[in-house]
């Protein structure tokens, strides 16, 4: 299977994903910076983010709060309050961390020897399922009314 570039891969990634969305996924905003994809829904530091990293040879997919502390820990805190339905659908190889002084993220990593399509339509398969688990805590009031 021929290898891809980061950015072929990123943009190959994103379009399976995009196709693979239910209809109910509200419309986004798109922020692409070299090899990092961020998806957002109203407030751009809370986003949806994959990033293929060669050099450590994996890729990451995660939620992210990259905003002032106390907004960052608020989402993580909602995130946390509902862990206990997201892993059971999302699966145990996400986790939840404070991953800077003030950022925050629930993420998981996917180990590759080689950047191609098979690990694409994998990671796309579980960006799509999780885009829909995950975008209400990108909104800018988010309703999160299941967590209870």
């Amino acid at each position: 299977m021929a290898s891809l570039k980061a950015r072929e891969f990123l943009f190959l990634t994103e379009e399976l994903t995009l196709r693979a969305l239910p209809p109910s996924v509200p419309p986004h905003e798109r922020r692409v910076m070299w090899t990092i994809l961020q998806l957002s829904w109203g407030v751009p530091h809370f986003h949806i983010e994959l990033q293929p990293q060669p050099s450590r040879g994996i890729v990451e997919l995660g939620l992210h709060f990259e905003g002032p502390v106390e907004a960052n820990d608020a989402r993580a805190e909602l995130v946390a309050r509902a862990a206990h339905l997201l892993i059971p659908a999302l699966g145990t190889a996400w986790e939840l961390e404070l991953w800077t002084p003030s950022w925050r993220r629930l993420h998981r990593v996917f180990p590759f020897e080689a950047l191609d399509r098979p690990l694409a339509e994998a990671v796309a398969a579980e960006m799509a399922a999780a885009i829909p688990r995950l975008y209400p805590f990108c909104l800018p009031k988010p309703d999160l009314s299941f967590i209870s």
